[in-house]
């Protein structure tokens, strides 16, 4: 059984700048809250979006278990247009509602799903039988857990917080078990 902790990231003060957004006072408080609730647990890998936001998230479970965080570019958020969006739900719902359609510039369901899934599968077996941690953001959480589970979708996504921790246990490429864990 390989089990994956996907890590969403905590609070940050918006910015345009996707890579460099770094955590908010209130951001970092509950990463250090992250950590408590993951420290005891055995980690082999913590794997991470390249945003600086979800490797803040979980630096401090990698010091921790004294490992480097390993990122992944593949792992970024989904980016739903080019610009900003008039109405974020609305647009949000869009995109979930036909997973071809996408806003200019953005990405459609489909795409990201293409994206993401063939490179978190390689994962899977790579630390087949292993506990990792993946800091990640709650769309591209949600489409990869939707491309193993199609249940999980939009009303999941409604439901993350900032930051979450998902248990998910794997065997090989299917998915077994998930919860959300508490901290």
């Amino acid at each position: 059984m390989t089990v994956v902790y996907f890590v969403r990231h905590a609070h940050s003060n918006y910015s345009s700048d996707e890579y460099n957004r770094p955590l908010s006072l209130k951001g970092l408080q509950d990463a250090n809250l992250i950590t408590e609730k993951l420290k005891d647990r055995q980690i082999d890998a913590v794997i991470s979006s390249p945003y600086k936001r979800a490797i803040e998230t979980v630096q401090g479970i990698a010091k921790w278990n004294r490992k480097q965080v390993i990122t992944c570019d593949v792992l970024k958020e989904r980016t739903l247009a080019l610009g900003p969006v008039v109405d974020f739900e609305r647009a949000i719902n869009r995109v979930w509602n036909n997973p071809a359609f996408s806003y200019e510039g953005g990405e459609s369901n489909l795409a990201a799903q293409r994206r993401v899934v063939p490179v978190f599968q390689k994962i899977l077996m790579h630390y087949e039988d292993a506990h990792i941690v993946v800091g990640t953001h709650g769309n591209i959480l949600t489409l990869i857990l939707n491309a193993f589970n199609p249940a999980i979708g939009l009303a999941f996504w409604q439901e993350l917080k900032m930051p979450d921790i998902i248990k998910v246990e794997f065997q090989q490429l299917e998915l077994v078990r998930l919860e959300q864990i508490k901290y």
